[in-house]
C-alpha cells in the first residue's frame, strides 16, 4: 500500500485572489536543470546548502525520490515553476526524534527559486495552498514544521495562519522552531475563512 505522502495527488491548483497558486510534482530527470538553478541562488544558498555540481545533486534527488516517507513538488504560480516543495511524514522523519509524532503527520520544507517572488506577498498565500492541499487530502490532522530560528519570514507568516510555535529544537545543523497546524483551527482562520474556505 503507498505510504500517505504518496497517496497524494501529483497536481494541485487553488484560486487565492485571482493568482493561480498550486503544485506539481517533481519530473526527473526533466526539472534537474531548473532545481540545480534554484540552489545557486544566492539568497536560497544559506538555508539549503545544495550549491553543488549537477551530477552530486543529481544523486541527491535520486535518494530523494526514492524515499517513499515524502513527495516532492514544483509550486506552480499561474502554471510557472517558483519554487520547490518536499512534503514528508513526520512520524518517520528524523524530526520524530524531537517530538511526539501522530502516524498521520505530516510538515513541508519550501523553496522559493525565483527572486522575483520573494518579498511580494506570495509567502502567505503558498503557505495556505499547501496547508490546503495537505489537509484536503490526506489523513493528516496536524502539520509540523521546524524552520531555523533565524527564518524571520516563517514566524510572521506563521502566526497569521494558525502555525502556532511549540518550543526550540537543538537539531545538528540548526536550531529550529517546532510548530503546530491543527487542521480544525485553520480551516477557522481568518485568512481561510476570507479567501479559501468557499473556494476549496
Amino acid at each position: 500500500m503507498p505510504s500517505i505522502s504518496r497517496q497524494l495527488p501529483g497536481n494541485y491548483a487553488l484560486d487565492i485572489k485571482g493568482v493561480s497558486y498550486g503544485l506539481r510534482a517533481v519530473a526527473y530527470p526533466d526539472d534537474l536543470a531548473l532545481l540545480h538553478s534554484w540552489m545557486h541562488r544566492p539568497h536560497v544558498v544559506p538555508q539549503w546548502q545544495l550549491d553543488v555540481p549537477v551530477a552530486k545533486l543529481a544523486a541527491h534527488f535520486e535518494v530523494m525520490l526514492a524515499d517513499d516517507h515524502q513527495r516532492l513538488y514544483l509550486v506552480m504560480l499561474d502554471e510557472r515553476p517558483v519554487g520547490y516543495v518536499e512534503i514528508y511524514e513526520g512520524y518517520r522523519d528524523r524530526l520524530a526524534r524531537y517530538y511526539q509524532a501522530d502516524i498521520n503527520d505530516l510538515g513541508w520544507h519550501l523553496l522559493i527559486g525565483e527572486e522575483d517572488i520573494v518579498g511580494h506577498g506570495h509567502l502567505k498565500p503558498i503557505v495556505v495552498m499547501l496547508s490546503t492541499f495537505i489537509f484536503g487530502h490526506s489523513p493528516a490532522t496536524r502539520i509540523v514544521g521546524e524552520p531555523d530560528v533565524r527564518v524571520k519570514a516563517y514566524s510572521v507568516t506563521a502566526e497569521a495562519l494558525s502555525y502556532v510555535p511549540q518550543r526550540e529544537l537543538p537539531m545538528p545543523e540548526k536550531t529550529a522552531m517546532l510548530y503546530y497546524c491543527v487542521k480544525e483551527t485553520f480551516l477557522k482562520s481568518r485568512y481561510y475563512l476570507e479567501h479559501i474556505a468557499e473556494t476549496a
